[in-house]
């Protein structure tokens, strides 16, 4: 039976009431923030293309060095004054490695990026980071579980749009030879991969530990790794620079890459992956803004129409946030060990035989899997908890867990 007191709300009342969403200030702060991030990394690229393409003494390693020397300064020195699991030493016991493999991926991000400098333009590095978005689209889906409404879809589309309408402006740059540019182009394309990445593992690491912690280890691990790296690859270079007239470029660009990933954790905290690469797609504006100056790009009128529509796609993902599908064991790693034993006695009250409990709380595929589970765990004492590797999870939910504590709440029917 139809209940006749049942709302209906029709298509203009859902549009008007996501509209109404941009009317709130935390709407509009993250919006700045994104366009904030958006020209921080439109000064780190032409930073870079400065240091890359003007002078004999390149060192694409080299020059995020400091970045990460400056993380480690202060995140790592923070991390190092804490005490218990949320310490330093205990970090770096239980999920180290992670965070290493992580670096190593941000490290190589930052050098193919740099080394792209050298043999294309400015402009094509910033249209072909925009491979970042599907890529980080598709990680998004897989790694965090988020699920993507009509809206989001409808946003990326517009802005995709607008990076169609640069490629339709069909900037060209006669400067540079083709097969030189080549090499450039696919350097980039393999940064920018690496990029978005980085950018999912990062967001996974922040919203199950804490930004300090995060950006603690990248500086911590990021200072080894490209350490090593500049002195394998980059060692007769370091030592025959003189650095007199880059140091400020260098100084210059170490800041900006230090804002952009320190604010950039904040963003994803708060919007997640997929809505940084939208807000992203701005700085191609920026940077053509930036060519036209310094390096005698030519003005097109599709310049503009790429960027209203790129903002436009910012504003409607803005609209609604994005959820996650249930991931069932999604794991606590500083969890309430008084709260997770009230938790088992009430789920010990509700389902007092463990085979039952058992069947409450694990997800299998089909019938045989479940016996196959029932007959390796046996019988389950009250006290017991299930071991991650049995968790129906993907693999990337326990990327930063740990393998000896399992916290997962749930609201039994």
């Amino acid at each position: 039976m139809v209940d006749n007191n049942t709302p209906n709300f029709g298509f203009c009342d859902q549009v008007g009431n996501n509209l109404s969403e941009l009317g709130k200030w935390k709407v509009w702060q993250n919006i700045i923030l994104g366009q904030f991030l958006s020209i921080i990394l439109c000064a780190i690229n032409t930073l870079a293309h400065y240091l890359n393409s003007g002078s004999s003494d390149v060192l694409p390693t080299g020059q995020s060095f400091p970045h990460y020397m400056f993380l480690c300064a202060i995140y790592t020195s923070w991390l190092a004054f804490r005490r218990g699991d949320k310490g330093l030493i205990s970090i770096i016991r239980a999920r180290g490695w992670r965070y290493l493999l992580l670096c190593i991926i941000d490290v190589e991000a930052n050098t193919l990026m740099s080394t792209a400098h050298q043999f294309t333009t400015l402009t094509s590095i910033q249209l072909l980071g925009c491979v970042a978005i599907p890529v980080a689209l598709a990680l998004s889906c897989l790694v965090l579980g988020v699920r993507y409404r009509m809206v989001h879809i409808l946003a990326v589309s517009v802005c995709l749009i607008g990076v169609g309408c640069l490629v339709w402006a069909n900037i060209e740059d006669t400067k540079i030879d083709g097969k030189n540019q080549l090499v450039g182009d696919m350097l980039c394309l393999g940064g920018a991969v690496l990029f978005a990445i980085v950018t999912v593992l990062q967001e996974l690491s922040i919203k199950n530990t804490d930004i300090v912690e995060y950006l603690g280890l990248l500086g911590l691990f990021g200072s080894i790794v490209s350490g090593l790296q500049m002195l394998l690859l980059e060692k007769q270079t370091l030592v025959s620079s003189t650095w007199k007239n880059s140091s400020a470029l260098l100084s210059s660009f170490s800041a900006c890459q230090f804002m952009f990933c320190t604010f950039s954790s904040v963003f994803l905290l708060n919007m997640g992956t997929t809505a940084l690469h939208l807000s992203l797609l701005s700085g191609n504006f920026y940077t053509l803004i930036v060519g036209i100056l310094l390096f005698n790009y030519k003005f097109h009128a599709l310049y503009f129409l790429s960027y209203t529509l790129s903002m436009t796609g910012v504003y409607i993902y803005s609209i609604k946030r994005t959820s996650t599908r249930p991931m069932g064991n999604i794991l606590n790693l500083n969890p309430d060990r008084n709260h997770h034993h009230v938790f088992q006695n009430e789920l010990n009250n509700r389902h007092p035989h463990p085979e039952s409990q058992l069947h409450e709380h694990i997800i299998v595929d089909s019938p045989e899997r479940m016996n196959e589970i029932l007959s390796a765990f046996g019988t389950i004492n009250s006290n017991d908890t299930f071991p991650l590797s049995h968790s129906t999870n993907t693999t990337f939910t326990s990327f930063y867990g740990s393998h000896d504590i399992l916290s997962h709440q749930t609201t039994s029917a």
